[in-house]
């Protein structure tokens, strides 16, 4: 396993360790991260960002 590969696994373990985190954002970071879609910092933090969001809308609805 690559370094990349490693950290990965460890930030998605960490945020589904959080019951705080909505699963469906961690599952669409894994899509993204296997579809090559996330290439940096900014981009994994968007994702955080629109998915808190809508899942905060979700919850109101």
């Amino acid at each position: 396993m690559g370094i990349q590969e490693d950290i990965f696994e460890r930030f998605f373990k960490k945020l589904e360790d959080d019951e705080d985190f909505p699963d469906s954002i961690v599952e669409e970071l894994k899509r993204l991260l296997e579809n090559g879609e996330i290439a940096s910092q900014e981009k994994i933090l968007e994702m955080v960002e629109t998915g808190s969001e809508n899942d905060s809308k979700n919850q109101n609805d």
